[in-house]
């Protein structure tokens, strides 16, 4: 996969430094108060016909104010909405410019361990968000903002970069396995793949290298395929699958004193091969990708 150029970003200013900052020996999650960046978030969703000109991809994109504060001995995580915008097949279905105001945000509140006990704010904010679709398209597809979704964004994207990496040594070619809640996931290996300056900090960029249990990648990728098949009129109890397979691959640069992240990106890709009227193989590909980046003041 193609890496995002953004991801270049956190080589700028490496030629200021005179001597590297200490990295601590082990993630630690711990990020100061009164930290605040910016958080673009951006998912795409494509299906694709391989061999054919046939595509359909939905877009999300999300701009956070990111920012932490202290609760008790809690953590609070505040994701305050300042752009968002909705596309399908490149057709705007919500106006990334009419942003609401700024009372909408959704509170992560995390405790020591350090896990996600509590979410706060993503029912309003999806009822808030879904009032922004063009007339008509809240009918067509009603699914498109959901709490679901926006809690997914805010908790699973912050137990994936925590909880895969909290504890573990920060030097360069460290592996470790780490438990996947995914039930098509057999094995998930975390490598610590290199140090490198990220604005006035040092970031580790860490890599994870998936094994799959094919029979469980199998049957994920086909719920992929089965609504596919929903939607353009096929029953999918009668299609005939010849093969399918998943595919995982994710990246991510944080700060290992804090766990503060500066950009990470995660995809996953189902490929599934029916067979057509006259015998023929007929390759569909699920691609699902999130990808995010931070900036600080």
């Amino acid at each position: 996969m193609e890496r995002p150029c953004w991801l270049l970003l956190a080589a700028l200013g490496a030629g200021c430094a005179t001597a590297p900052p200490p990295v601590a020996p082990t993630f630690t999650y711990a990020p100061p108060p009164g930290t605040r960046y910016v958080r673009t978030v951006r998912v795409v969703t494509e299906t694709s016909l391989v061999g054919s000109p046939f595509r359909q991809k939905e877009e999300r994109e999300f701009v956070w104010n990111v920012g932490f504060a202290q609760e008790g001995e809690r953590t609070v995580v505040t994701h305050q909405l300042q752009r968002v915008a909705l596309r399908i097949n490149d057709a705007e279905l919500l106006d990334g410019e009419r942003v609401p105001g700024s009372g909408l945000s959704v509170e992560l509140v995390v405790n020591r361990e350090p896990r996600v006990v509590e979410v706060r704010g993503a029912e309003q904010a999806a009822a808030v968000l879904s009032s922004l679709l063009r007339p008509g398209m809240e009918q067509s597809s009603p699914d498109l903002i959901t709490p679901e979704q926006l809690k997914e964004l805010a908790v699973a994207r912050f137990e994936m970069v925590v909880r895969d990496v909290v504890g573990h040594p920060t030097a360069p070619g460290s592996s470790w396995a780490a438990a996947d809640p995914d039930p098509t996931v057999r094995t998930k290996t975390m490598t610590v793949d290199r140090l490198e300056p990220c604005g006035a900090a040092r970031c580790a960029r860490i890599s994870a290298q998936y094994e799959v249990n094919p029979r469980a990648a199998a049957r994920r990728a086909m719920r992929s395929a089965a609504a596919f098949l929903a939607r353009n009129g096929v029953n999918p109890a009668r299609a005939e699958v010849l093969d399918a397979s998943m595919e995982y691959r994710d990246q991510l640069l944080l700060e290992p004193g804090t766990l503060v992240d500066h950009a990470a990106s995660f995809s996953e890709t189902a490929r599934v091969t029916f067979a057509g009227p006259q015998g023929e193989s007929i390759p569909v590909e699920f691609r699902s990708t999130l990808e995010q980046s931070s900036t600080f003041p």
